[in-house]
Formats: C-alpha cells, sequence, structure tokens
C-alpha cells in the first residue's frame, strides 16, 4: 500500500541535519500522498493507518480536512445550480443568515456532533422555531454529506439529532364541489376556460400550468404531460423578481393526465386562433399573447371569476388542486392513485393533507363485502349445521 523512505535534511550550512522518514501511498484516485516523520515506528504506523482506512472506504484527504467550513460551504453551494429556484434560494437565505455566521470560522475536520448540539440550542433560544431548524440543519447536513462523499470526511456531525416538528392534525383544506367548479369555469372568461378546467382535470400546481407548452399536451393520445414549472422567484440579494423555469417539485411530480377529449378539442379550438404557433410556445397565454404567471393568472382570472360565481375570494389557485383530489377520493380512487395523480413522492403525504377524506372507508367495504354475501348463494340452516358437526368429529380424531 505504500512505503517508507529514510531521508537526511541538509542545515543552511550545508552539513547533514536530522534524519526523518517519509511515507508514501497513493490515495483512492491514484495520487501520491506523503509525509514525514521523525520516526520510523511513526511513519509506518501512518502508512497501516491509511492502508486500513483505503480498503474500508473511510480515508480523509488531509487537504480538504485543514480547509475552513467556508471554503467548503462555497464549494458545496456551486453543486446547487441544479435544484428547483425556489428550494436554491431558501437554502441560500438558511446557509448565509444562520449556518455560516456560526460554522464559518471553524476547520470543516474540526466540527462535531457536539457543536451541532450547541447551534441547535442557540437558535431555539433566540425563538427560531422547531422547523425552522430542522431546515437550518437540513442545510448544514446536506453540506456534510457533500464533505464525506468527497472524502473531506469520514462522518456526518449533523446527522443523528432529536428535533421532531410537532405533528400537526390533519385539517380540512379549502375544496369545491363539482357543482361550484363548474360554476367557476362558467364564470371563468372565456379565453382562459380551458385552462381553468386543465386545473379542476389534472390537479396540477399553478406553476406547473404556467410552465406547460404546446407540446406537452397530446391531443391525439388525450394526456398532458407535466414536466417543468414557470415561476416568480426573488434575487439572491433581495432584489426584484424574476419569472424562472425549473423543474417540477419532485422526481414523481414528472407524470402524464390523461384528459376528456372534449377539453382536447377546447384546447384544440384556442391553439387553431393562435397565429405562427411553435411546439415550444406556452400553452396558456393572456389576451396580448404573453406567458400567464401563476400570480396574473389569481388575480386576473380566479379572483373575478369567485366573485361572480359567488364564491368565497379567499380561494386560492392552489386550493383548485385540492378540489381535484377530493373529486377523485368521491369516486372511490384510492390513496396511491390519487398521490401519482398529485405527484406525491410518498403517499403518506396524501394521507397526511387528505386523510380526513378516506373516513368512513373501513365502513364501506365492510358494507360491499356483505352486500357481495347476501348476492351469493345462501346455505341451509341444515347445512351449515352438519359443517359444524363435520369439524367437531375432525376435532375429536385429532
Amino acid at each position: 500500500m505504500g512505503s517508507v523512505d529514510k531521508r537526511r535534511q541538509l542545515k543552511p550550512d550545508g552539513t547533514l541535519g536530522k534524519v526523518t522518514w517519509r511515507a508514501r501511498y497513493r490515495d483512492t484516485n491514484g495520487r501520491t500522498r506523503s509525509r514525514s516523520f521523525g520516526r520510523r515506528f511513526d511513519a509506518e504506523r501512518f502508512l497501516e493507518a491509511n492502508g486500513h482506512d483505503i480498503q474500508r472506504g473511510d480515508w480523509v484527504d488531509p487537504v480538504w480536512r485543514r480547509s475552513s467550513f467556508a471554503e467548503w460551504a462555497d464549494a458545496w453551494w456551486d453543486t446547487t445550480a441544479r435544484l428547483r429556484p425556489n428550494t436554491r434560494r431558501g437554502y441560500w437565505l438558511l446557509l448565509n443568515n444562520h449556518v455560516l455566521p456560526y460554522f464559518a470560522p471553524a476547520r470543516l475536520g474540526a466540527v462535531d456532533y457536539l457543536d451541532v448540539e450547541r447551534f441547535i440550542a442557540e437558535k431555539l433560544r433566540a425563538g427560531h422555531g422547531v422547523k425552522q431548524v430542522r431546515q437550518m440543519l437540513s442545510v448544514l447536513s446536506l453540506i456534510m454529506k457533500c464533505a464525506v462523499k468527497a472524502n473531506a470526511r469520514k462522518d456526518n456531525p449533523a446527522a443523528g439529532h432529536e428535533l421532531r416538528v410537532p405533528q400537526r392534525r390533519a385539517h380540512q383544506v379549502p375544496m369545491l364541489t363539482m357543482e361550484q367548479a363548474e360554476s367557476l369555469v362558467e364564470h371563468t372568461t372565456e379565453h382562459y376556460k380551458a385552462a381553468m378546467w386543465l386545473l379542476i382535470f389534472t390537479g396540477m400546481r399553478p406553476a406547473e400550468l404556467c410552465g406547460l407548452r404546446v407540446e406537452d399536451v397530446d391531443l391525439v393520445r388525450r394526456v398532458v404531460h407535466i414536466r417543468r414549472t414557470w415561476s416568480p422567484v426573488p434575487g439572491f440579494d433581495g432584489g426584484t423578481w424574476e419569472y424562472v423555469e425549473g423543474p417540477v417539485k419532485t422526481d414523481a411530480g414528472q407524470r402524464s393526465i390523461p384528459i376528456p377529449g372534449w377539453l382536447c378539442e377546447e384546447l384544440a379550438a384556442d391553439l387553431a386562433r393562435r397565429p405562427n404557433l411553435q411546439r415550444t410556445d406556452p400553452l396558456i397565454l393572456n389576451k396580448q399573447g404573453r406567458a400567464v404567471s401563476r400570480d396574473t393568472f389569481r388575480a386576473k382570472v380566479v379572483r373575478p371569476a369567485l366573485r361572480a360565481a359567488g364564491l368565497p375570494e379567499d380561494f386560492r389557485t392552489y386550493d383548485i388542486r385540492h378540489t381535484h383530489a377530493s373529486l377523485l377520493i368521491d369516486e372511490g380512487a384510492n390513496v396511491l392513485a390519487v398521490a401519482q395523480r398529485l405527484g406525491h413522492t410518498d403517499p403518506g403525504v396524501t394521507l397526511r393533507v387528505y386523510g380526513h377524506l378516506f373516513e368512513g372507508a373501513q365502513e364501506e367495504l365492510t358494507d360491499r363485502l356483505d352486500r357481495r354475501r347476501q348476492a351469493g348463494p345462501r346455505r341451509s340452516p341444515s347445512s351449515a349445521a352438519s359443517v359444524v358437526e363435520l369439524r367437531r368429529q375432525g376435532a375429536r380424531r385429532r
């Protein structure tokens, strides 16, 4: 795994100095590493320890280990470019307002479990909520995970901390009945009726609706492909907002949802009226031919329709997504089907939000089984008694 060489230093006057022992080995990337010791025994022990670490996959790059936490945080930040814009900005705020001010002076390899516990305690004493402190801890953990994978640390000191967020009780989110949804569409401006029906029949997020392109709707197969979002993101320095195209919220958010044939016909009619149509054009445009943002859609389309239909004006565009889930559950859809439709990675999320809508499902299942039993052939009392007698006889033989 390496070698130990004897070396003698030269003094400034040209005479021989003390003897040193240089331990040389190759790291996990094949690069030559070395370190000098005053005794051969120490050099050999160092070489043996590094060899064991490399074999076990526990080797740590000594250059990175001596670097500051701030340097490594900068290196990690460069890897976040592929994240959703809103997610990335949230990380940026947590990193610069909380994590870096506390850990920046420390060396990366010096941060330990107790340091992180003190960080948690300080933030809680400062009045930050448990959920927010968990978010800070999550950013710290991401930095440390990156360090572990890059052989800059052996462990992640931000893992394994007990910081429980009180579970919120399932609450009823605002929803519309199908009759109310139809009334909402009826009072929507003609130009946006198809877009409103898309929200009702797919349950997509408002930012996903705004991110749709013409090519995302297959009018032949009657399916819409949800692939991206288009949403406003404030500048990292607190400056002006800008609209950014980004990925969907989760991997499960990449989904395809069937839509009714009549809705395809309405979309086709809308697209036929647009000159110079390109496949990459936004699917939903305003009357001036520009892309529609979720905030504009709320202010110019949803709120006036709610007012005209006599529905509560505080009903959000996002609540149409809840309406879609409610309608699916009313039609007997199971949790997994609803989760797939909404793009939830974990069906547990679906249960936490819509669990109260599944109340009574067990009673309904029992009633269905009972109806099936009653619809089937009935055994006579004598046949039932004979079955009992046969079981008794079998028990006596045993």
